[in-house]
């Protein structure tokens, strides 16, 4: 009459087992970022109750040229770029201030 109910019920056992899967798989994922949040909140905290840092040194609360030494702000004779220099053939005499110091000219010797 009705016709109201006797089937079977549909098999949902494989769907019900993919849903167990990943729910599985979520508790993992979960777990590992809950443990990767309390290693990152240890380190953040261990870096915050650290003690403060050695104070900068005593040369580096002002600026100075790189060519300034502790004698004053002078350059030492012989100590420019002239001294790397290869082009240029150094003098072996005395007498002058310069790194071709003994001869005029250039320095430079044409053959």
């Amino acid at each position: 009459m009705c016709g109201g109910g006797g089937g079977d019920a549909p098999d949902n056992s494989e769907s019900l087992e993919l849903q167990r899967e990943q729910m599985e798989q979520q508790q993992s994922q979960f777990e590992i970022q809950r443990q990767d949040q309390w290693k990152r909140y240890y380190e953040q905290r261990r870096l915050a109750e650290a003690d403060a840092p050695p104070p900068p040194s005593k040369t580096a609360e002002t600026a100075a040229a790189a060519l300034e030494t502790e004698d004053g702000p002078y350059i030492k004779a012989g100590s420019g770029r002239r001294k790397m220099r290869t082009d240029i053939p150094r003098s072996k005499g005395g007498g002058g201030t310069g790194v071709n110091a003994g001869g005029g000219g250039s320095g430079l010797q044409i053959t």
